[in-house]
């Protein structure tokens, strides 16, 4: 999952050179890099896809605690993607910080 993970922020990283570099022969790479950027993405949508599946079958069988790492597994997959923001180029302005995490709820 890692190694995915990667490389479809290195493919981002990648197009967003081709789009906004400032070397014209870039841009004709860009149709290239997405369909590489697409393929990342199918992949690690089959494996979350997988987990959650190898997950609902571990639930039956009573193996929870299987399950629920195979659940966690997918969770982080689809985080991921999600965080991407699908297949068009991300444009990004100004400045992102990152949001403070929520107290735990104490029963």
């Amino acid at each position: 999952m890692h190694d995915r993970v990667a490389e479809l922020a290195g493919l981002r990283n990648e197009l967003a050179i081709c789009e906004n570099g400032p070397r014209e022969t870039r841009r004709e790479k860009t149709g290239e890099v997405q369909e590489q950027i697409d393929r990342v993405r199918g992949e690690l949508d089959e494996q979350a896809a997988a987990l959650e599946k190898r997950a609902e079958e571990l639930q039956s069988n009573g193996q929870d605690g299987a399950a629920g790492e195979a659940r966690e597994q997918a969770r982080a997959i689809r985080e991921v993607l999600d965080a991407d923001g699908g297949s068009d180029s991300p444009k990004r302005t100004g400045k992102r910080t990152a949001a403070a995490q929520k107290p735990p709820q104490t029963r």
